[in-house]
């Protein structure tokens, strides 16, 4: 969903001077297996992220205000287990066309370079989930863990049973042991 005075479907890149002029918002939703570097971070490619942007100018650069969110799923550090975690980047970035701008950029807003005044939205976006993926991903607490680990046990129960149930070589093993 776009917002602003003339608004039409946006095309990458986009043009940050232009968006900022209009005031434009802008709301979209991405797949997550669509991202390829963030996917090799996750569990599974399952989802959806979507942003909320807000347009304007800080200074004299165009700006964006807004958020990353997506539900994504992680591999836990602690049981080695797939969890769905939440995943939220705020973003208050203001675009410059070279890196020697970036000081003179407003000090509440981080610069970011937009080379020839355009941004590809779907890399900008999924710079933002990587940023916002934690650095050791687990379940918030260990009893999560052992939740998850005592559902599977119990889900195993009956497979294990089966199995000890028939032992074809049991008396082979018996044999031997006694030739």
């Amino acid at each position: 969903m776009i917002r602003g005075p003339m608004a039409r479907p946006l095309e990458d890149p986009l043009d940050v001077g232009q968006l900022a002029a209009q005031h434009t918002r802008l709301e979209r939703d991405f797949p997550i297996d669509g991202f390829v570097r963030l996917r090799e971070s996750l569990a599974r490619g399952d989802g959806r992220a979507s942003v909320r942007f807000r347009f304007h100018v800080a200074g004299a650069y165009p700006a964006l205000e807004g958020a990353v969110q997506a539900r994504a799923w992680l591999t836990c550090q602690r049981c080695l287990k797939e969890f769905e975690a939440a995943l939220e980047s705020p973003v208050r970035v203001a675009f410059v066309g070279r890196d020697a701008e970036a000081s003179r950029v407003p000090d509440e807003y981080d610069a970011v370079t937009a080379p020839g005044g355009r941004i590809q939205l779907s890399e900008f976006v999924e710079d933002e989930l990587l940023l916002a993926l934690p650095l050791v991903p687990m379940h918030d607490t260990p009893a999560q863990c052992a939740l998850t680990l005592a559902a599977e046990a119990e889900s195993e129960a009956p497979a294990a049973a089966a199995r000890s149930a028939t032992r074809p070589f049991a008396e082979l093993r018996e044999l031997m042991k006694r030739g």
